[in-house]
């Protein structure tokens, strides 16, 4: 694939999670905007092929919806679960992620 048509695609898939983000959050791209200092139709523009965004401004409305950045070019990044399952993994310590990591790879080698 050229790097152009990857690109696009990964902006593709970005528009789709921001998507799904906004409606397991319950809420409008207009007040996805809003909450991220951006103009009203911004969300809404961007998701429907019209306008693009900037990085910054995508790291706006990833901090809005609460989701990571990383998820929105993985193909169905943004589940409720994957999102559940980002949360607790932030709570953990460096320590007790170690061990959860350890964990699951004595399970997976059984």
């Amino acid at each position: 694939m050229e790097p152009m048509d990857q690109f696009n695609l990964n902006i593709d898939i970005a528009r789709r999670n921001i998507r799904i983000a906004v409606a397991l959050r319950d809420t409008n791209f207009s007040e996805v905007a809003r909450a991220a200092g951006l103009s009203r139709n911004a969300v809404s523009q961007f998701v429907s092929k019209r306008t693009t965004l900037s990085y910054a401004n995508m790291l706006k409305i990833c901090d809005v919806l609460d989701i990571p950045i990383g998820l929105l070019n993985i193909e169905d990044g943004v589940t409720e679960g994957r999102l559940r399952l980002q949360k607790a993994l932030d709570r953990l310590s460096t320590e007790k992620l170690a061990e959860a990591l350890k964990d699951i790879n004595i399970q997976s080698e059984d």
